[in-house]
């Protein structure tokens, strides 16, 4: 449970710098530093106000920005290096499960 609005403010400018920083996301611990909280009330903080974990919530930015980057037409092998995947099959199974719909035939139409 959060106690102190310094606790809040760490915790959404530590969602800010993920946000800014999806490339090249830190650890947990360096998260949790950089944000200036202690990794569990970050893990638990983060948890408690977005309703998600701090790397699914990397993950979901990641997702809606290959969408964005697929309806502008870039590769999908592209856009699976350029989020970070170890592979096109990794990327298409994430980018699958939380849109419900493959790459393919997003790109497709």
């Amino acid at each position: 449970m959060l106690k102190s609005p310094y606790e809040i403010d760490c915790i959404h400018y530590a969602r800010e710098y993920l946000t800014k920083n999806i490339h090249t996301p830190p650890s947990l611990a360096e998260l949790a530093k950089i944000a200036g909280i202690n990794e569990f009330k970050l893990k638990n903080g983060f948890k408690e106000l977005f309703d998600t974990t701090v790397f699914g919530y990397l993950s979901e930015v990641k997702l809606t920005e290959a969408k964005e980057q697929l309806l502008s037409g870039l590769a999908i092998k592209v856009i699976s290096e350029n989020m970070g995947y170890s592979s096109v099959q990794h990327f298409s199974t994430a980018f699958s499960k939380k849109f419900g719909i493959s790459p393919g035939k997003v790109k497709m139409n």
